[in-house]
């Protein structure tokens, strides 16, 4: 008996049939690809961590101590642990569920000369859709200040708010100051150009993605304020504990110098 092609009965059992041998295939491709793609995801993770550092050639698993920050504390997260390190860059992944974070947050650690920088992650709300990146912190002269930062999107638009990507503007946040004498955050990307050491010149045409940068700094920053100041007041007391010390060095030569006899130069 000879198959109708034309018939209604035979197109909807074909489409029927390719639609699921498609279907399996692509699920079984999507199954073989995943250990790949989440290994490319991890990889880029901390490729991007590196960068913020100004470390893009060091070994992420070998220099960076990972923590969390809970209460204004850091805790180390043992490396070997891997459940803890694969619960952080999960999270890394999911910027709903990081972004609306308020403790327990993850950080990372590199030291180098015996300076110490930190790196947090930022998300935040461009122009079209996600931004988010990472910024990296130190103290220097007792001011928190940016290290380096690293920014990326989902859909800004090309040559202007995409311009977020670029090395120029992204160097161009190196050193600015944290907070200012108030003790305020005031890091901004600012239209009309920089002002102070707070400030980075904006994007002209790239308004609404600057504004949601200075947003995703200031509340993604901002939720670590309480560790950040540990960091400073740490600072503060060492330079203290330094002057005391050179201060106590002094008083013997000083008191010595007093217990000299005056020479009677009369005879």
């Amino acid at each position: 008996m000879a198959i109708n092609k034309n018939s209604n009965v035979y197109i909807i059992t074909y489409t029927v049939v390719m639609v699921v041998i498609v279907g399996a295939l692509l699920a079984t491709l999507a199954t073989w690809l995943k250990p790949k793609q989440d290994a490319n995801v991890l990889n880029e993770q901390k490729v991007s961590i590196m960068k913020a550092f100004g470390e893009a050639d060091a070994n992420f698993d070998e220099v960076v101590t990972m923590g969390r920050v809970a209460g204004g504390k850091f805790t180390t997260i043992d490396k070997s642990n891997a459940q803890d390190v694969q619960a952080v860059f999960d999270l890394l992944g999911n910027r709903k569920e990081l972004g609306e974070a308020k403790d327990n947050l993850p950080i990372f650690k590199f030291e180098k000369d015996g300076a110490s920088k930190y790196v947090l992650p930022i998300v935040g709300k461009g122009l079209w859709g996600d931004i988010w990146g990472y910024v990296s912190l130190y103290v220097v002269d007792g001011k928190l200040k940016i290290s380096g930062i690293v920014m990326d999107h989902a859909g800004e638009t090309p040559g202007l708010g995409a311009e977020i990507t670029t090395p120029g503007v992204q160097g161009a946040f190196a050193d600015k100051v944290l907070y200012d004498a108030k003790g305020e955050f005031a890091v901004r990307m600012q239209k009309g150009g920089a002002q102070n050491e707070h400030q980075v010149d904006a994007i002209t045409g790239g308004t609404k993605t600057c504004d949601g940068v200075n947003d995703m700094l200031r509340i993604s920053i901002t939720k670590y304020k309480s560790f950040l100041d540990t960091l400073t007041a740490a600072v503060a007391e060492d330079t203290t504990a330094a002057e005391d010390a050179a201060t106590v060095e002094e008083q013997p030569a000083a008191e010595e110098n007093n217990n000299v006899e005056p020479e009677n130069k009369e005879e």
